[in-house]
């Protein structure tokens, strides 16, 4: 979908003023099509009224957050609306231990607070575009974490592979 005044986009967020101008963000990119949540329960009724295409979570940080849980109740929950909606994640930190536990809780995107309109589409159409596989394993479930370009992976030579194509291209 090129469209962006076609998708339906769930933004979820404690804080009214952040999904407000999250809102705003998207609408100054022709998304029209935008529902805001500020419980898990206006999540829940979002998605019995529409149809969303991705749902982006607010996170404030790696422990005891609301939006990391969120995420990991739509992957992991029996009463998930939808296990493998494409999910991006907002948050105003850019350490490590937050954007690995957006990650480990099965987020597709991670976009930095405040962000333009466009940043936030091109994150969440990547989300929705993915091509990388589905994982569910008893520890994890999202998609899959590796991003590669080679997609002809073949086993744990592949590093030595790329090293020695590396060292004849410098020779």
């Amino acid at each position: 979908m090129s469209n962006p005044a076609a998708l339906n986009i769930i933004i979820v967020s404690a804080d009214g003023g952040v999904g407000r101008t999250l809102r705003m963000a998207l609408r100054g990119v022709n998304v029209r099509n935008i529902t805001l949540a500020t419980t898990p329960q206006q999540m829940l009724d979002a998605f019995s009224t529409s149809d969303p295409h991705a749902v982006a979570v607010y996170v404030e940080g790696p422990e005891n957050d609301a939006g990391l849980e969120l995420i990991r109740f739509l992957r992991r929950s029996p009463q998930s609306p939808n296990t493998r909606i494409p999910i991006v994640a907002v948050s105003p930190r850019r350490e490590m231990p937050t954007i690995n536990a957006v990650i480990n809780a099965g987020g597709h995107e991670y976009v930095l607070f405040p962000a333009s309109g466009d940043t936030l589409l091109k994150k969440i159409m990547a989300a929705w575009q993915t091509t990388r596989p589905f994982i569910e394993q008893p520890d994890y479930v999202g998609p899959c974490r590796r991003r590669r370009e080679d997609k002809t992976y073949s086993g744990p030579e592949r590093r030595a592979d790329r090293k020695a194509k590396t060292a004849s291209a410098a020779e």
